[in-house]
């Protein structure tokens, strides 16, 4: 699968456009600022190409691609109009003492 077309699967599997606030990335990890956990499609996922894991933590949806392979991802969710942050601003916006 390419990764654009990942990129779409991922944006659809936790709840459309709309449902993400912003996206970044670590080294390792897209990391999702979601408006409504309960919209995401865990399984969906999950199962999706490339992927080799994801977890909810400190307001963030964190989706395992690894190294070389997520910042590719980025790039992708970026070009499809999902609103960008850095680390800092994604910081900003969780509750203090509740970030990674």
């Amino acid at each position: 699968m390419e990764n654009r077309e990942i990129a779409k699967e991922v944006i659809q599997a936790i709840g459309g456009e709309e449902n993400i606030a912003s996206v970044s990335h670590c080294a390792t990890r897209l990391r999702v600022m979601i408006n409504d956990e309960k919209l995401i499609d865990k399984d969906r996922v999950e199962n999706i190409d490339k992927v080799k894991g994801a977890f909810f933590n400190s307001g963030q949806y964190q989706i395992i691609f690894g190294t070389g392979t997520v910042n590719k991802i980025y790039d992708e969710v970026s070009k499809l109009g999902v609103a960008e942050a850095t680390r800092s601003e994604q910081k900003q916006a969780v509750p203090e003492g509740n970030f990674f």
